[in-house]
Order: C-alpha cells, then structure tokens, then sequence
C-alpha cells in the first residue's frame, strides 16, 4: 500500500540545460503531511543548521549566502580563492537509507512517515507507464529539500575553510 500512497504522477519538466527534470507531483494528502511535518521539522533543526543555515528555515537565506561570498571575496588576501562546488544530480542520487538515518538521528518526530515514504520503492504513474522510484527524495516534496539538507550538513561542517555556505537552487 505504502509505494502507492507515496507515489505520484510523474511530469518530465525541461530545465534551463534544455534537459528534463522529473518533478513529481504526489498526492494531495501526502503532501499536506509533508507540509506539516517540514514546517515541525524546520523549528526542531533551526539551530543545528546553525551557523551555515541559510537555504532552511530562513527566507532570503540564499541572498545572504550571495552577499557573504562577495564581501569575503572583495576583502580576500593574495593566494587565496573562493570554490563553488554544483553536484550533478545530487538531489536524486541521495541513498534513500542514510536520508532516513539522518532523520531518524536529528528530527524523529517525522521519521515514521519518512519511513513510510521513502523506506521503500515508491510508484510513479507517467502517461500510461508505471516506474518505480528507488533513490532520493522526489522532486516536488515538500520534505525533500530538508532531507536532503540535513543529510549533507554534517558534510559541509567538516569543511576546513574559513567560509562555508551551503544552498540549494
């Protein structure tokens, strides 16, 4: 019951690239709930996002992060240089296990219907076809940028410089 019930309908948006982005659009009591929980969620992991929180919980965060690097930029001593690192497909390749860990580990008020979502293959409908959805949180959930930001954070805290900002577009 559950991979239907947490599946979706699948459209095949195009983005920027001229490729497509499957974006699911999942069912209406799903998303309600995933609405509720991420809203929980966000109060519950506001300081642990600190002090690089900026994309979660946090509106015009992602200026913040534009403006910071700029000033660090302008004020930066010789040798030294800013690096952006864009992972390719990062969202849909998060192992769908460690996701439900890191929830588990820093927000288990929401971890059974994260469990319920995600602990196994979800439906998609798209057309005529069915596929089944085996990694990363979907594209459209509203929980999926959370998980995906909590599964990486303790990544980007163990960076060594001396301005870190993570943020997703």
């Amino acid at each position: 019951m559950s991979p239907a019930l947490f599946g979706g309908n699948l459209i095949a948006l195009e983005n920027k690239t001229r490729g497509v982005r499957p974006t699911v659009v999942g069912y209406t009591l799903r998303r309600i709930a995933a609405k509720c929980a991420n809203a929980y969620a966000v109060t519950q992991l506001f300081e642990y996002f600190s002090p690089i929180r900026l994309g979660v919980g946090l509106p015009g965060g992602n200026e913040a992060a534009v403006h910071a690097t700029r000033r660090y930029n302008e004020a930066m001593p010789d040798g030294h240089v800013v690096a952006k690192i864009d992972f390719s497909n990062a969202f849909s390749s998060l192992r769908r296990d460690l996701m439900l860990r890191s929830v588990a580990d820093k927000v288990s008020g929401i971890y059974r219907f994260c469990h319920l979502s995600y602990n196994q293959s979800s439906v998609l409908q798209f057309d005529d076809r069915t596929i089944l959805s085996h990694e990363g949180p979907h594209h459209g959930d509203p929980l999926g940028p959370l998980r995906f930001c909590l599964s990486i954070h303790p990544h980007l805290m163990q960076l060594k410089s001396e301005l870190v900002a993570g943020f997703m577009d």
